[in-house]
């Protein structure tokens, strides 16, 4: 038998009694929605290869205008740590996509869009566009929605079991 077979049959006796007794989850969400996460990811990223950009980059862009602002009040807006956000920024800056200044205070770290940064955000709104459109297609407009809806509950229903500082 091959193994994709033997992969895909449902597991009887012995096995599926060891399977149950498992000290590992056997539906674990957070490995699901990893895997999820990748898949989408790289579908947009094939979707948008012309511009250059990975998704993270793009929706930093997006995030971005030509109004300085500070790196915490981009991170607490995105929903990442600040450590994460300054290696997403770092290739953009290199790029001359992104502007860095201070703030009132020295230490204040401030980001903007730069000419160069709102073309290219703007040509790759294009393709994101159809790439949002190629998705919707591909799994169907109604499951698109339902799906957004049901993320944004499970953000904001995690939100307040989490640390002060998620």
């Amino acid at each position: 038998m091959s193994t994709a077979a033997s992969k895909s049959r449902p597991k009887s006796g012995r096995s599926a009694i060891a399977a149950a007794s498992s000290p590992w989850p056997v539906a674990c969400t957070g490995a699901r929605l990893r895997r999820l996460t990748r898949r989408v990811t790289a579908f947009y990223e094939h979707q948008m290869r012309a511009s250059g950009l990975k998704l993270s980059q793009y929706s930093l862009l997006v995030q971005l205008s030509e109004v300085p602002q500070p790196l915490t009040a981009l991170a607490d807006r995105m929903e990442i740590d600040r450590t994460t956000l300054t290696r997403s920024l770092q290739p953009l800056l290199e790029q001359g996509l992104v502007g860095e200044s201070s703030g009132v205070d020295a230490r204040q770290r401030l980001f903007a869009l730069t000419a160069d940064g709102t073309r290219l955000r703007t040509q790759a709104r294009k393709q994101w566009r159809q790439a949002q459109l190629a998705l919707e297609d591909n799994l169907g407009r109604d499951f698109v929605a339902d799906l957004h809806t049901r993320l944004e509950l499970a953000l904001s229903r995690l939100k307040p079991a989490l640390p002060e500082d998620n």
